[in-house]
């Protein structure tokens, strides 16, 4: 008896612990119009985190395996996976095609697809994986019709989410904010090695130049970037700059790429300017970045930037909002791998949208701006 009430006051006592911290979380941050979408996000989040956490625990229950084979793999995707970190255990990923038959899940990355499309055995559960923004790819071709189920994508409505994800830091950074802004000598900093004007990014920096000095590093800039590779540059450039410029090659729903995540990573020291999704008030946490979308023009953008720079604490509120949170980076393959390995396992009893039945549709039709629907005020 003493036992069972032992259980039930460590029940009650963690679940007070967990109240109170998203209280902190709501009363700290500053309800602006932008917190609302992001705590909606949030709370949708924290939903299927308890639903999740409802489901019986399953490492010390025997389960048969269920294997999964990377069919179609690009390079940066690991072919092996070690499943005793995540929450359920019994899966198998392996690259050998000819367990084709015997397994139970296929993935197939978007890129390394060809014509020859391989029989579906009855039951089995294919995944198509991408990580690219619909720009940048091609219809996928008519043999592939009818043959996906799940998507594993950055969209944040795929079956299993590929991207980066913030997390509240349980540890606050030691950083002296007064001496990092006295150490910023420069303005507006952009590393970019795709000079294709993509979203008409190129266009718009163009515009910005006329009222703010930036910066270019890279194939498309003046000069190389100090530290070669990301997110090195970035956090090099992130000492000096004030500013540094975030800007995607396309402007598509959720596509949320490390050019904006990377203002999460520990010595990242600059307020990020981010031209990215445009839902991205619902991704990421509020003033944690300023969105090019809230100016109606670059120079009003450039008027800002150049307002902020000149206003230590205004300035250094961003910075330290920024790091309340941080990114685990490298590890979404981990986490999108273990949550494939849940979802087989418990999706017979789960409500899902099955996005890979239609995926030309649903990945391509609505969600980006066409370069005709992105207009650039000029001012005169």
């Amino acid at each position: 008896m003493k036992k069972k009430l032992f259980i039930y006051c460590f029940i009650i006592f963690i679940g007070a612990l967990l109240l109170l911290e998203q209280l902190q979380i709501i009363t700290i941050l500053r309800p602006e119009p932008q917190t609302t979408s992001y705590f909606r996000s949030l709370f949708a989040e924290l939903s299927n985190m308890s639903g999740r956490a409802a489901l019986t625990s399953t490492k010390n229950k025997t389960k048969p395996d269920i294997h999964i084979l990377w069919y179609a793999k690009q390079p940066y995707f690991t072919g092996s996976f070690n499943f005793t970190e995540c929450r359920y255990t019994n899966c198998i990923l392996t690259e050998d095609k000819k367990k084709l038959n015997t397994s139970e899940a296929v993935l197939f990355a978007y890129r390394d697809m060809w014509s020859n499309v391989p029989v579906k055995k009855d039951g089995q559960i294919w995944v198509i994986v991408n990580i690219e923004s619909p720009a940048s790819d091609s219809d996928l071709s008519h043999v592939w019709d009818n043959k996906f189920d799940w998507s594993m994508t950055y969209r944040r409505d795929s079956e299993i989410l590929l991207n980066y994800e913030t997390f509240r830091r349980t540890q606050p950074l030691d950083k002296n904010y007064h001496e990092i802004f006295k150490n910023k000598t420069k303005l507006v900093a952009w590393a970019v090695s795709n000079c294709g004007s993509g979203a008409k990014r190129r266009e718009y920096v163009s515009e910005m130049e006329k009222y703010i000095n930036v910066d270019i590093y890279g194939r498309c800039g003046k000069a190389p970037c100090p530290v070669e590779g990301m997110p090195g540059c970035h956090e090099l450039l992130s000492q000096k700059y004030k500013f540094y410029l975030g800007f995607e090659n396309s402007l598509c729903k959720d596509y949320v790429t490390e050019k904006v995540y990377h203002t999460f990573l520990d010595n990242s020291n600059a307020i990020y300017v981010a031209r990215t999704a445009p839902n991205v008030k619902s991704i990421l946490p509020p003033k944690t970045y300023i969105d090019v979308a809230d100016f109606d023009s670059p120079k009003h953008l450039a008027e800002y930037l150049l307002k902020l720079a000149s206003n230590e604490n205004e300035y250094i509120s961003y910075l330290k909002e920024t790091d309340k949170y941080h990114i685990d980076n490298e590890r979404n393959y981990w986490r999108a791998m273990c949550d494939l390995c849940e979802l087989m396992n418990t999706y017979k009893t789960r409500n899902l949208t099955w996005t890979g039945k239609n995926h030309n549709d649903w990945y391509r039709k609505g969600v980006c701006l066409s370069d005709n629907e992105i207009t650039i005020k000029k001012e005169n």
